[in-house]
């Protein structure tokens, strides 16, 4: 049977300008990093769902400035067909008056719900609201599982849905089936007590009649475990999931569903969120910190948009939407898809490199920074980004621009021996490569000529160019470089710039290339100056591979001068760019 009557919103109008799409059935993800707003932009949406254009003045919804809602069937006969299908309504014996109950929802006089409808509820849900909109965060739903007393007569109308689910073993099981799925412990419900509780585990036996109940089944029942009495991850998941299966709210907000559960209970969790919204044509709303819950929702191949919030450095808050064609189009892409890509929605900056190697040593470099209170950014709000190549950067970088997270790049200095593939980077960050043409050619041109064979007469005078005046200083690893830089230059140039860095510059062509990677850094680019990551310990004594990470560490390279400004080029990096962005 169908009513007719249908509810969604449409659009949610922020004050800041933004207009956010949501999508008719599906999962909109809230995103973005600590105290960035996400948890007060879920109880500002539902304070416009129950008020409408009549939010009280003491409701503070500084965030958005109206939230757009539809309905089809909006007459009262659909919606009174609807809560026939989805409540109870009942007569009050004493004044003869009409109820409407619904587990959760309480119970409210029929002539109150026909008096709050309006046209697409501009003037907001009012006493519908909790029959059309669930809103849970994480202490509501672990409390949800608490007991509840047995009803006076076994057929008055569930007030509580535990009630629901005890009048209904289809419903009980499909609960059962998802705890099951997740924390690998089936449900029991127990209908013995005064209290409605439930019990982790089965009792491998058929249930007995009601009057002919076992002492044997008595006492197995009473061995297994209440639910109440589990981790707080497991009662949160049920408390959330019991109102969501008893109860078909078209509208559905949760605030951190992840709360309390380990990563691969949060991935289980997005799935199953994603199948609610495709299987129940419902609109569920999510403020999330998790990645894990993000790929489950993803995985699930219902509709997923995507909604960052950030706090700029002048109070204000900036909304960017990923919509679902937008997610659709990364999900489908093998190297976004299986990179922690994803986890950069939770954080300030993101800082992307070739290979896992140079992240973990960037990483241990900002740990180690001085001044610390020369950052304008803890550490702990900047996550490196392996991208497994020069190739990915782009397409890493493209997506992450496009919700406005903070990102600089930082590849190996060799970047700029591929012209096409350094202009589409600069494309993918919003760069002009017309600004940046002239100087990358001048400073590239020596290192495109032809190679000719290399005579000894050559190199020592190439040496003894690079060295001249300089005969009384100390010979050290930096001088060292600089010779081999002169010899592998007449040899290969581009493998002197990866094993050299900017050494290997020489004249003309060193004012320019300092010059474009000056102008490289305000777009977010800062590649690697001296060369590629083991130009950071020279001394080293380690060839590259997997023993060169933790001998470097072990080392205090990662301490050293060269590292520290390295850090020091990103962090200045991220500054414009940021400052771009607010601006």
């Amino acid at each position: 049977m169908n009513s007719g009557f249908s509810f969604q919103m449409t659009q949610i109008a922020t004050t800041s300008g933004e207009r956010i799409e949501i999508p008719a059935a599906g999962v909109t993800a809230i995103v973005g990093p600590n105290n960035s707003g996400k948890s007060s932009f879920l109880r500002q949406i539902t304070t416009h769902l129950r008020h409408g254009v009549n939010v009280p003045q003491w409701e503070r919804t500084f965030l958005i400035d109206k939230v757009t809602t539809a309905t089809s069937g909006g007459d009262w006969e659909s919606l009174h067909s609807w809560l026939q299908l989805h409540a109870n309504i009942t007569r009050n014996p004493s004044n003869g008056q009409l109820y409407v109950c619904r587990p959760g929802a309480g119970e409210v006089p029929l002539e109150t719900l026909n008096n709050s409808g309006n046209e697409n509820f501009a003037g907001g849900l009012q006493a519908l609201n909790d029959f059309i909109v669930f809103y849970g965060d994480a202490w509501q739903r672990i409390n949800g599982v608490n007991p509840v007393e047995m009803r006076e007569k076994f057929d008055d109308p569930p007030g509580n849905p535990l009630h629901a689910l005890q009048d209904s073993p289809e419903l009980f099981r499909e609960l059962g089936e998802i705890s099951e799925r997740v924390f690998g412990e089936p449900l029991t419900m127990d209908r013995l007590s005064r209290f409605i509780n439930l019990r982790v585990g089965i009792i491998d036996a058929e249930a007995p009649k009601i009057d002919e109940i076992a002492e044997d089944y008595q006492k197995a029942l009473s061995r297994l475990p209440l639910l109440t009495e589990q981790g707080d991850g497991m009662k949160s998941l049920i408390g959330l999931l019991v109102p969501l299966i008893t109860s078909t709210y078209p509208v559905v907000i949760i605030d951190e569903p992840e709360a309390f559960l380990h990563p691969p209970q949060a991935a289980i969790l997005g799935r199953i969120l994603g199948e609610q919204a495709r299987s129940r044509n419902l609109q569920i709303i999510i403020a999330t910190h998790d990645r894990h819950l993000l790929s489950g929702l993803l995985e699930s191949q219902s509709n997923l948009s995507i909604v960052r919030i950030e706090r700029q450095r002048n109070d204000q808050t900036r909304f960017s939407q990923l919509e679902v064609e937008d997610v659709k189009e990364i999900w489908s892409d093998p190297v976004l898809r299986y990179s922690n890509v994803l986890d950069g929605l939770f954080h300030k900056l993101v800082v992307l490199a070739e290979a896992d190697r140079d992240c973990r040593f960037f990483t241990s470099a900002l740990e180690e920074y001085e001044p610390k209170d020369s950052l304008t950014i803890l550490s702990g709000d900047v996550l490196f980004v392996p991208s497994g190549g020069k190739d990915s950067l782009r397409r890493l970088a493209k997506v992450l621009r496009s919700i406005h997270v903070s990102t600089v790049v930082s590849p190996d200095l060799d970047i700029l021996n591929n012209r096409e593939s350094l202009r589409a980077l600069i494309d993918s960050l919003g760069g002009n490569w017309e600004s940046l043409a002239g100087d990358y050619k001048t400073a590239t041109s020596p290192f495109s000529q032809p190679r000719t064979g290399v005579l000894i007469s050559q190199v020592v005078k190439a040496v003894a160019a690079q060295f001249e005046g300089r005969g009384g200083e100390p010979f050290t690893s930096v001088e060292r470089n600089e010779i081999m830089a002169q010899i592998r230059l007449k040899d290969n140039p581009w493998s002197a710039v990866k094993s050299y860095g900017m050494v290997a510059f020489k004249g003309e062509a060193a004012a320019a290339a300092n010059r474009l990677l000056e102008n490289l850094k305000n777009i977010g680019i800062t590649p690697v100056r001296v060369g590629e990551l083991e130009c950071f310990a020279p001394g080293l004594g380690v060839s590259k591979g997997p023993a060169w990470l933790p001998a470097a560490i072990a080392g205090g390279y990662h301490s050293q001068p060269a590292a520290r400004n390295h850090i020091a080029e990103i962090m200045s990096a991220y500054e414009k760019v940021t400052t771009a962005y607010e601006s």
